[in-house]
């Protein structure tokens, strides 16, 4: 690719720049509708990394501790770096969230409470799946309707030893709460959990919805 000191020459006065010029031009910049990746980009890490609302509802950043601005509908793609300092161990969501895609936080570090609004319908496959997460609260808002396969798999877990899933989740896919921690979950009656891989020393209370 060009350096733009090597693109000024082709528009000196003078000059009669041609077509493959005007190309040469164009093609050393992104234009607005183009999706940037983070690897694209000499991105510095932050300790909190705020991400500002745009009219892509998919975002891709880095940081220790994440705030998803309002506004923002869906989460996920992201590109962590292998350096310690580049991984996630808070993260909090808008009330406008409304889905979590697939690995989204994957294998990082969240410690502390996570809360995930109603607002959000779906939690994809792997959303959550960690070796290392240890938080100790887990807050599921009623709204929320689908929980996919190992998306609360979190085999590290010592810290959460309860867990309430609302009555507005209508499927929770196999090992989607494999948390070895857990002591006791309340879940609607009717849900089937048989595969969610919820510990079998764990005490199961099931409430109706009134």
């Amino acid at each position: 690719m060009k350096t733009k000191e090597e693109l000024k020459l082709y528009f000196e006065n003078g000059d009669i720049p041609k077509q493959e010029d005007f190309w040469e031009w164009q093609n050393s910049y992104w234009h607005k509708s183009e999706k940037l990746q983070s690897t694209s980009i000499d991105q510095p890490a932050y300790e909190e990394f705020l991400l500002s609302p745009t009219d892509n509802t998919e975002i891709i950043g880095l940081g220790r501790r994440m705030i998803i601005p309002e506004g923002i509908k869906t989460v996920g793609g992201f590109i962590y770096s292998g350096a310690a300092k580049n991984t996630i161990i808070e993260v909090q969501f808008p009330k406008t969230l409304e889905k979590l895609k697939s690995f989204a936080f994957a294998y990082q570090f969240l410690k502390g409470s996570l809360k995930i609004p109603g607002t959000c319908k779906t939690i994809e496959a792997s959303a959550f799946l960690s070796g290392y997460a240890n938080i100790s609260e887990l807050i599921l808002e009623n709204g929320i309707e689908t929980i996919d396969s190992s998306a609360f798999q979190l085999s590290g877990s010592t810290a959460l030893t309860e867990l309430y899933i609302p009555k507005s989740v209508k499927s929770v896919g196999q090992n989607a709460f494999n948390i070895p921690s857990l002591k006791k979950v309340s879940v609607k009656q009717g849900l089937d959990i048989s595969n969610a891989g919820i510990p079998a020393t764990a005490t199961i209370s099931y409430y109706t919805d009134i």
